[in-house]
C-alpha cells in the first residue's frame, strides 16, 4: 500500500477516482430535488364597509306601521293618504304641490342606519345572539340623552336614563333595529332599485 501511495500516477487516479465517487453520490442524492418556492398568501380582501344611503323601511310604533322611503338626504312617508318628507332635518307636509313646514308626526323616527356608528360608539354591548335562521342580534344599553343629541333632537329626559336596543343582521345585512324601552321598531324592507324622490315644489315655512 505504501508502494502504490508513493507512486503519483497511481495516487492521482485514486485521488480521480473519490472525486467521481463523491460527486456521483451528490448529484444522485441532491441533484433531483427542487427547492419549493413558498409565497404568502393573498391577503384577504378589504371588506368595504357598506354604506345605505337609498332603502325602504317600516316604522312601527304603538302598532301604527308607516312605509317610508329613503333616498339621499331625503325621507318620503305616508299618513292618512297625505304625503310627508324629511328634508334637511326639517319636516313637511306636501299640500296642493306645496311643502308646509310642520311638527313631525312621528316619534323617534330617524336616520338611525346611517348614524348606527356614533350610537354604537356610545353604548355598551350587553349580548350577542345568533338563532337557527342565521339572524345574529346584538343587544345593547345606551343613554337615552345621548342618543337624542346624535340626531340633535332637544327633549326634556333624565340625564341618567338608560334604554335598550336591538340591532338584527340578517345576510350581513341589517334587518331591523327595535327599541325596546321606546315601543319602536324600523324594518328595513329593501336597499336596492330605490327610486329618486321628486322634491320639486315650493317651500312654505309653516301652516299659519
Amino acid at each position: 500500500m505504501k508502494d502504490i501511495w508513493n507512486n503519483r500516477k497511481t495516487r492521482g487516479i485514486i485521488f480521480l477516482v473519490f472525486y467521481i465517487m463523491l460527486f456521483s453520490y451528490i448529484f444522485i442524492v441532491y441533484g433531483g430535488r427542487s427547492e419549493k418556492i413558498i409565497l404568502p398568501d393573498n391577503k384577504p380582501p378589504k371588506v368595504e364597509k357598506k354604506v345605505y344611503n337609498n332603502y325602504e323601511y317600516d316604522y312601527i310604533y304603538n302598532n301604527q306601521i308607516i312605509h317610508a322611503i329613503k333616498y339621499n338626504d331625503v325621507i318620503e312617508f305616508k299618513i292618512s293618504d297625505l304625503d310627508y318628507y324629511y328634508i334637511n332635518n326639517k319636516c313637511y307636509k306636501l299640500e296642493n304641490e306645496k311643502f308646509i313646514e310642520i311638527e313631525n308626526p312621528l316619534k323617534y323616527n330617524f336616520d338611525y342606519i346611517s348614524n348606527l356608528d356614533d350610537i354604537k360608539k356610545i353604548s355598551d354591548l350587553v349580548k350577542t345572539t345568533k338563532y337557527v335562521d342565521g339572524t345574529i342580534e346584538e343587544n345593547y344599553d345606551v343613554n337615552f340623552a345621548q342618543l337624542l343629541n346624535i340626531f340633535g333632537v332637544q327633549e326634556e329626559v333624565d340625564a341618567k336614563k338608560m334604554i335598550n336596543y336591538s340591532i338584527f343582521i340578517f345576510n350581513e345585512e341589517i334587518s331591523e333595529l327595535v327599541f325596546n324601552d321606546l315601543d319602536v321598531k324600523i324594518k328595513y324592507t329593501s336597499f336596492n332599485d330605490v327610486a329618486e324622490i321628486n322634491i320639486d315644489y315650493e317651500f312654505y315655512e309653516s301652516e299659519s
